[in-house]
């Protein structure tokens, strides 16, 4: 995924002066599945796998990419945003033209944000996404201040694991790809999580058995969830948020 110098040069002092520091205590650790962009594999294969293990997860979504496709094979219909939602999982904000943040203007990104809301409010029967995810990993000083402004969390790319202190305003995520090195470093990460009290959030994006470079295959997703689920607890990210001991508020 292409980064702006200007992503990198926030990440990079982000560490620190993270816009939004907030507690992250878990007992026991917590853990996210998240998929960014939506593709129709993301619920229909991904969901399923979810929801076999008793767990839901967390869809970064943008409107304007309904009923398209691209490399990450079909996208999302306006029923499928529905029926997540009437699922138990969660409908965050990815802007709704997937816009690189790292690169628009904030007055431009925050009008796009309220057209993604606006669509996900009208598919929903009026939910309103209270958390969102940086298209491309793309940041900026002031498009984390602006956003974090809106919502409960942003999240990133850069990978670890949120505990102690962690920036709401940018939160750590990890990459579940076809080219990781198996499911035992995602165990190790979930064993660190556990052991830190902390929060450890995956993303990924098409879930097939040949999937894109940015998706994974379902034995891979299902090896994790699976471990996850027995391990420790497993939930979307509003309610890792409303479950932390000093939540925080949503702003949309």
């Amino acid at each position: 995924m292409r980064a702006s110098l200007s992503t990198h040069l926030a990440r990079k002092l982000g560490r620190f002066l993270p816009t939004r520091p907030q507690p992250v205590k878990w007992s026991g650790g917590v853990v996210s599945f998240t998929f960014d962009d939506f593709p129709k594999s993301a619920l229909a294969v991904g969901g399923a796998i979810l929801e076999k293990h008793g767990v839901r997860g967390t869809y970064y979504t943008a409107a304007d990419l309904a009923e398209t496709e691209n490399h990450l094979g079909r996208m999302f219909d306006h029923g499928d945003i529905a029926t997540a939602h009437r699922q138990g999982h969660e409908i965050a904000c990815h802007t709704f033209r997937h816009l690189d943040c790292g690169r628009t203007n904030t007055g431009i990104l925050l009008a796009d944000v309220d057209e993604n809301t606006a669509a996900i409010r009208s598919l929903t029967g009026g939910y309103e996404p209270t958390n969102f995810a940086f298209p491309f990993g793309g940041i900026s000083f002031s498009a984390k201040g602006a956003l974090s402004q809106r919502f409960a969390s942003c999240r990133g790319i850069g990978e670890g694991i949120n505990a102690g202190t962690a920036d709401f305003a940018d939160l750590k995520a990890n990459r579940v790809h076809q080219f990781a090195d198996g499911a035992y470093s995602f165990r190790r990460m979930i064993d660190e999580a556990r052991a830190a009290d902390g929060w450890i959030i995956f993303y990924t994006h098409d879930i097939a058995a040949a999937p894109s470079c940015y998706g994974c295959t379902p034995g891979q997703l299902d090896a994790i969830v699976a471990y996850a689920a027995a391990s420790c607890t497993v939930l979307p990210v509003r309610d890792v948020i409303a479950g932390l001991p000093s939540p925080v508020p949503a702003f949309c």
